[in-house]
């Protein structure tokens, strides 16, 4: 009887935490998507996750890509589930002008371009040249202009990714976007047909 009695109350207290941690992780995601969405309202962006993906926390600052350049944080990342290449997008929202005088600064501010200085900085001229993206690609955002380029890994990323493309992409006045592909040495044409299908997943409104 004693022993019953034991056996039950075991048996109710790994139900609390079963429930327990549920609840928890279901909490952590609804938190993790009403962060997401907030940052997304903030640049006036929409997000459609593609097909074939699934979204992970992104990976903390203290993997760091090159010594050369500091990237910045991510405010989420993807996973291909086939061929595990991932994605990490990064959302800048610009200053509100407050007054037309602000207005014209933030308008001819380098914030609506890329910086020279930063590309110099971050790419691998051993692996691909500065491009800009094409407006076929910059219509499915809503985005004035673009750029892609492969940026230097040191080592590898996360111990996994070698190699990284990345796109900046500018909505005036607005925002910019930073897409960062990783992916392994032999996946090129792979990330390159995944780049292809993302367009629009991002848009501006």
């Amino acid at each position: 009887m004693k022993n019953n009695i034991i056996l039950k109350n075991i048996y109710i207290l790994g139900l609390c935490l079963n429930f327990f941690l549920c609840f928890n992780t279901v909490y952590s995601q609804s938190f993790a998507d009403q962060s997401i969405e907030f940052e997304l309202n903030k640049c006036q962006l929409t997000f459609s996750k593609p097909e074939n993906y699934f979204r992970i926390e992104a990976p903390s600052g203290y993997f760091s890509i090159h010594p050369d350049f500091n990237q910045g944080g991510a405010n989420f990342s993807l996973i291909n589930k086939e061929s595990e290449t991932m994605t990490s997008i990064t959302m800048i929202a610009y200053p509100k002008p407050i007054n037309k005088i602000t207005k014209y600064l933030i308008a001819k501010g380098e914030m609506n371009n890329f910086s020279p200085k930063a590309v110099a900085a971050q790419i691998d001229t051993t692996l691909s040249k500065m491009m800009d993206v094409e407006a076929l690609h910059l219509k499915k955002m809503n985005a004035d202009r673009g750029i892609i380029y492969n940026i230097k890994v040191d080592g590898k990323y996360l111990g996994i990714y070698p190699r990284c493309k990345k796109i900046e992409v500018y909505k005036d006045n607005i925002a910019r976007v930073e897409l960062l592909f990783f992916y392994k040495e032999n996946q090129e044409n792979q990330v390159k047909e995944e780049i292809e299908k993302s367009w629009g997943m991002l848009r501006f409104k």
